[in-house]
């Protein structure tokens, strides 16, 4: 079948032009919408015809340019898309060293929102951001799970250029109303009550009140016109408390610390040049082998006593907020003392630890 391309052929003017055009007519090859101006002659052939002519156009050296009449239904030879070929390659690769979008797939919008902010605002991530700048899975995951103490993971899904973060909320522990029909809810710890999140009971402490382990918060027993009629207590007191804890780490530790992350990114030539040969478009993804590759190197660390606030006190303050029950938070740290031995860094550390105490206590009979 003939292909019947038209292509548009403009010739620079010389003293070998008229033997170029008596060539052409001596090759049989039809020439169409032949014209003249100033600088050049211009006129149309079919495409099959275009390896002879270049054929005559090597031996008469006449210099000519060759655009297709409909560029937009064949992929042209030529400098321009050789040019858009690299960019198609090179741009994408540029690109997909950036992070364009962070979702996240939560169960409600309430909470969508709460860490979209909490993202923008707090961790201060704005888009684009480049992939060697952007927080590891562990630094994400640790920053979101302390500020969101409702989470128990938070998975995180990197696709390309967007990285999806799925929460997953820890289960909630029920009580049966039964249960809670026949209790107080009693102090586990002794501090300074904050705020309370109460949905049953008569509140027994009021905000600022120092309270002890073992006093009453909330009773689950009502007084009225001399009748006692038991309501039950259920819900939560918050209250803030110190709290002291040791350490002892040896003086030297050794780490593997992340160099770099070495893209390796090679193009299969191969596969181009048969896509060029055929005139047809090949993937991006099977043109483009994006590798990567992270290099460690081990490191020994020398902790001094002037170290423990600055790489001691952040591991403790992570490893104290992971202890802690749900919703607990860490206002404030204080160093007590530290100290160290030929081998070992010691000291104690005070925490202000803001915790749910209220603790329930059964109602006796006859109470």
């Amino acid at each position: 079948m003939m292909n019947h391309q038209v292509v548009i052929i403009s010739v620079k003017q010389s003293e070998n032009v008229s033997k170029f055009l008596q060539q052409l007519k001596l090759q049989h090859i039809p020439i169409r919408k032949l014209g003249f101006s100033k600088e050049h002659l211009m006129f149309e052939i079919d495409v099959q015809h275009l390896r002879a002519l270049r054929k005559i156009r090597k031996r008469y050296a006449v210099k000519l340019t060759i655009r297709y009449k409909a560029p937009h239904k064949i992929l042209q030879r030529d400098g321009t898309t050789l040019i858009g070929l690299l960019f198609l390659t090179i741009v994408p690769v540029i690109l997909a060293q950036f992070i364009w979008r962070v979702e996240v797939d939560a169960n409600t919008v309430e909470l969508v929102d709460e860490m979209d902010n909490y993202l923008q605002s707090e961790m201060e991530i704005t888009m684009p951001i480049f992939k060697r700048q952007f927080y590891s899975d562990r630094e994400l995951r640790q920053q979101l799970m302390e500020h969101f103490r409702q989470f128990s993971w938070v998975h995180i899904t990197k696709q390309g250029s967007r990285v999806t973060l799925t929460p997953q909320l820890a289960p909630k522990e029920t009580i049966s109303l039964k249960q809670s029909m026949n209790q107080h809810l009693i102090a586990s710890n002794s501090g300074v009550i904050t705020h309370f999140d109460i949905e049953r009971g008569v509140r027994k402490v009021e905000p600022n009140m120092t309270v002890y382990k073992g006093d009453t918060l909330v009773s689950g027993v009502l007084m009225r016109d001399d009748e006692v009629f038991v309501v039950g207590a259920q819900g939560e007191v918050y209250a803030d408390y110190w709290l002291e804890t040791t350490f002892s780490i040896p003086k030297t530790i050794e780490m593997q610390v992340l160099d770099e992350i070495n893209w390796d990114i090679e193009i299969n030539w191969n596969q181009l040049a048969s896509s060029w040969k055929e005139k047809s478009l090949t993937p991006l993804k099977s043109l483009i082998v994006n590798t990567p590759s992270r290099v460690f190197h081990n490191k020994t660390e020398t902790i001094s006593e002037n170290d423990v606030e600055k790489v001691i006190l952040p591991l403790l303050h992570e490893k104290m907020i992971r202890s802690l029950p749900l919703k607990s938070t860490i206002k404030s740290e204080k160093l007590l003392h530290v100290y160290a031995d030929d081998d070992t860094v010691k000291g104690k550390v005070l925490y202000l630890v803001n915790e749910n105490i209220a603790t329930p206590l059964p109602i006796h009979q006859g109470e």
